[in-house]
C-alpha cells in the first residue's frame, strides 16, 4: 500500500522536536496543531501510535517513537527529518529519498552571485566573457583588496558607461542581486566584513541607496562630487515610499565627508538616479 510522505512542514516540526526530546526525553503536545495532526495520521497508517491517538486532545512524543518513525521513512524512501535536508542540496537530498521536497535544502541559486570580471576571457563561438555566476564560496576573496556592490542589473552590465575613480588594482565586483541573487550577496558581504578589507556601493543616491549600503555593511558609496549632484539631484527621483527609512537614516552618525550628502538626501529629499550618473566622475565617499 503507498502511504503519502510527510510534508516540508511536517518534516521541520519532526526536526525541531527531535532537538528538544534530546534535552527533555519527551514532550506532551496538543494534537489540534496542523503538522502534529498531519503527523499522526502519517503515524496511524504505519501503526506506530494507538489508534485512538488523534482524538486525545494531546499526545506525548519520546524519543523512540521518533526512532521508529525516522526507520520507517528509510524503509519506504520517504525523506527522512534525522537526514540534513535542509543543508544538502536538492541532488543529494535525491539520492536518498524518492520525495520531492522543493522547499527544504538550499535553492540553486541560493549561494550563487553575478560578478563582473576585471579581463573579459575569450570563448570560441562567443562574445568575451565579462559577466559569470559563481558560488560566491568558491572565490578567492584574499585575491581582491575590495568590493564593489552594484545595485541595477542594466547599470552592472553595462558598467563601462560609468567613469568610476577607484584606487584599487584588484576589484572585486558584484550586483547586489534581486530574488535572484540577493542571499548570495548577503552571505558574500557577511564574510567580507571579516577581512576588514573596504566594501562599496554603487546604486541610486537617495534613502533606499543610502539604507541599503548602510545595510550591507559598505565603508562608503561610490557617488558624484558634491557640487554636481547638488546641481543634478531633484526630489522627484525620490519616491515617497522611501520615506519609511527617513528617520533612521539621519539617526546615523556618519563620516564628515558623506554629511552634505546625508543632509540633502534624508533632509532635503533630493536623489539621483544611478542611470543619471554617466559623465559624472564617481568617486568613494566614506559613510563611517
Amino acid at each position: 500500500m503507498h502511504y503519502p510522505p510527510l510534508s516540508a512542514q511536517a518534516l521541520r516540526y519532526l526536526q525541531q522536536l527531535q532537538q528538544r526530546l534530546n534535552t527533555n526525553g519527551s514532550e506532551r503536545v496538543k494534537t489540534s496543531g496542523k503538522a502534529v495532526q498531519e503527523l499522526l495520521r502519517w503515524c496511524l497508517e504505519h501503526e506506530l501510535v494507538p489508534a485512538n491517538s488523534l482524538q486525545l486532545p494531546q499526545f506525548r512524543f519520546n524519543l523512540p517513537l521518533l526512532q521508529a518513525i525516522a526507520a520507517t521513512q528509510r524503509q519506504l524512501q520517504q525523506a527522512c527529518f534525522q537526514d540534513a535536508t535542509q543543508q544538502q542540496s536538492r541532488l543529494d537530498n535525491a539520492l536518498n529519498s524518492q520525495q520531492e521536497l522543493k522547499s527544504l535544502g538550499p535553492s540553486p541559486r541560493q549561494q550563487r552571485v553575478l560578478v563582473r570580471l576585471n579581463n573579459a576571457l575569450p570563448c570560441q563561438g562567443l562574445p568575451a566573457i565579462r559577466i559569470t555566476d559563481v558560488d560566491w564560496q568558491q572565490i578567492a576573496l584574499s585575491a581582491y583588496d575590495a568590493l564593489l556592490i552594484v545595485e541595477n542589473l542594466d547599470c552592472f552590465y553595462q558598467l563601462e558607461r560609468f567613469q568610476l575613480a577607484l584606487p584599487y588594482s584588484q576589484l572585486l565586483i558584484m550586483y547586489r542581486g534581486d530574488t535572484q541573487y540577493s542571499s548570495g550577496c548577503a552571505g558574500l558581504c557577511h564574510v567580507w566584513q571579516q577581512t576588514a578589507k573596504p566594501s562599496l556601493y554603487f546604486g541610486d543616491a537617495d534613502l533606499a541607496g543610502f539604507a541599503i549600503a548602510h545595510s550591507l555593511g559598505c565603508n562608503a558609496m561610490l557617488l558624484p562630487e558634491f557640487s554636481q549632484l547638488q546641481q543634478s539631484a531633484s526630489p522627484a527621483m525620490l519616491e515617497d515610499k522611501q520615506l519609511k527609512y527617513q528617520q533612521g537614516l539621519l539617526a546615523l552618525a556618519v563620516n564628515p565627508a558623506f554629511a552634505p550628502y546625508q543632509q540633502l538626501i534624508c533632509h532635503q529629499l533630493q536623489g539621483l538616479r544611478q542611470q543619471q550618473m554617466q559623465g559624472m566622475l564617481l568617486i568613494p565617499v566614506a559613510l563611517t
